[in-house]
């Protein structure tokens, strides 16, 4: 009981205060809470993951599960698995070696967390987030484009509008984002 009270303690204070990490471990599990300067919050244990983050919950479970719902992806890796999406609007790709072809259609949101992918996007996405390494993406026209993982290629075909380029954020290290020619 003693231990209930100090954690939600923790997150009080956590939501007052702002970005904080903390860590616990009792006899046999580690539990960790994270909460960011954004609002989002990601709480491990055991293995398990859960995450929030701009209105999409994530759930990664030790045993290869994940599953994430924001109104455009609810997947669960142990299903058929080429990962390949055809839905239109958002993507959330939470993967590694996969290959994905997904039609962002008009204005679509696409985060790709994972290493190694090959993504293939046509339509137009309002967003291109790549936070993983060493993927490949490709996209045919795309208004923003946030690179914040490590050795990731992003080539897009055209901005939102004729003669104009996507705003491009490149804070992470070693990533290439070109046009393609």
């Amino acid at each position: 009981m003693r231990n209930q009270i100090r954690s939600k303690t923790f997150i009080v204070i956590a939501c007052v205060l702002g970005a904080m990490t903390a860590s616990a471990q009792d006899e046999d599990e580690a539990a960790s809470v994270q909460v960011g300067k954004d609002g989002s919050v990601k709480v491990k244990s055991q293995g398990n993951t859960v995450e929030t983050r701009g209105g999409t919950t994530r759930v990664r479970g030790g045993g290869g599960v994940d599953v994430q719902v924001d109104g455009a992806v609810a997947r669960d890796d142990d299903d058929e698995a080429d990962t390949s999406s055809r839905r239109s609007g958002s993507l959330e790709l939470v993967d590694s070696d996969g290959t994905v072809a997904h039609d962002c259609a008009d204005g679509g949101k696409v985060e790709i967390v994972g290493s190694d992918n090959k993504v293939t996007l046509t339509g137009t996405c309002e967003l291109v987030e790549v936070t993983g390494s060493d993927n490949k993406v490709t996209v045919h026209t795309v208004r923003r484009i946030e690179t914040t993982g490590s050795g990731n290629s992003v080539t897009w075909k055209q901005g939102p509008e004729k003669g104009k380029k996507p705003r491009v954020s490149n804070t992470g290290s070693n990533n290439r984002v070109t046009q393609a020619r």
